[in-house]
């Protein structure tokens, strides 16, 4: 696996001279076989643990010798934050990428009607918790005015933290301030962050962070939660989707038909034995972790929903297009789902 960061103008780039190198690309592609490699983007935590699954047990491969398909290598990169995944799936660089549902809003919107980049599936649901090593800060307000105290995100202004802290913002002070607190955001990987926080003395402070991550920041007693996105949005939400453009799904149906099948098992997989789940995450990853703390995390639905319904994604569709970081407003939550989603009862 590789490990990706990118500078958010550096990644503003790329990405819009990836979306115009793949049009063209598309454009004039012949038609080949199927392809004989699927290339999973993957980032930091438990919300990917079904496609460790997907991965660990080879259920693409299976799938795909059954499809008739032959032999399919399957391979895993790992980036920091919303922005490099996206960066990565229009370059060519990966097939289908694990990111946040704003940074699938994102993807969607800039490539409506031309690339066209949907969700393959829902990956999992969890509560986005901001923490942070600073007594002072008890709530959201608090860090109004500050200068010594950073936010840690994926991905300043693209992440889903990013989207929940604006979100935060404007419910808090109205939606003309959503962006109060962008000034103290910060873009680190989630390892990166928890490190920050839990050894003090440093500009980042705080952190939006993701299981484990959040679990351990608290646990050491160094920090406490201030909020989460639960508490933003009004209930659980799905955070994590995988996606993919439309001509790769059209290139390859069989292959595309394998990887989404492929997930659904992954997903009932987990959720049949979670002890089980979880213990695979804990040797997947190298996880340093006690592992009935990971266990404890996964059998808690509260805390770690693996799910394929899609929960109020069109909340952060419609704040999204409220402050311009979407141009296109979808009608629904199934206009950035491909059709195999559809027998979910999605929001």
């Amino acid at each position: 696996m590789t490990d990706t960061s990118l500078t958010r103008k550096t990644a503003t780039a790329a990405v819009c001279g990836a979306v115009a190198l793949a049009v063209t690309a598309g454009a004039a592609a012949p038609a080949w076989a199927e392809a004989n490699e699927v290339r999973f983007a993957q980032q930091f935590g438990l919300l990917y643990l079904p496609m460790h699954v997907v991965v660990d047990q080879k259920l693409v491969e299976s799938c795909a010798k059954d499809a008739g398909l032959g032999d399919v290598k399957v391979t895993m990169h790992r980036f920091s934050g919303g922005a490099a995944v996206n960066q990565a799936l229009l370059s060519n660089n990966v097939d289908f990428a694990a990111g946040g549902v704003g940074p699938l809003l994102k993807l969607w919107d800039k490539t409506k009607g031309r690339i066209n980049v949907k969700a393959m599936t829902q990956l999992s649901a969890m509560p986005l918790k901001l923490n942070t090593n600073d007594p002072k800060i008890k709530k959201l307000e608090d860090y109004v005015g500050l200068t010594d105290h950073k936010i840690a995100t994926p991905s300043v202004k693209v992440s889903i933290q990013a989207v929940v802290l604006q979100m935060a913002a404007a419910k808090k002070w109205g939606p003309k301030e959503a962006f109060k607190l962008d000034d103290i955001t910060v873009s680190m990987k989630h390892p990166s962050a928890a490190a920050a926080i839990m050894a003090g003395g440093q500009a980042v402070k705080s952190h939006f962070a993701t299981l484990p991550t959040s679990f351990q920041e608290v646990k050491s007693g160094k920090a406490h939660t201030v909020l989460t996105s639960y508490d933003v949005l009004g209930g659980e939400h799905s955070t994590v989707a995988m996606y993919n453009t439309e001509k790769w799904k059209n290139d390859n149906p069989k292959l595309y038909a394998c990887v989404w099948k492929s997930y659904r098992k992954a997903m009932a997989w987990i959720n049949e034995d979670t002890d089980r789940a979880a213990a695979l995450f804990h040797k997947f990853t190298k996880s340093k972790l006690p592992l009935d703390d990971v266990k404890a995390m996964v059998r808690d639905k509260k805390e770690m929903h693996y799910s394929l319904q899609p929960n109020l994604t069109m909340e952060f569709a419609k704040f999204m297009h409220s402050i311009g970081a979407i141009k296109n407003m979808p009608s629904s939550w199934k206009d950035y789902y491909w059709e195999n989603n559809y027998d979910q009862k999605g929001s």
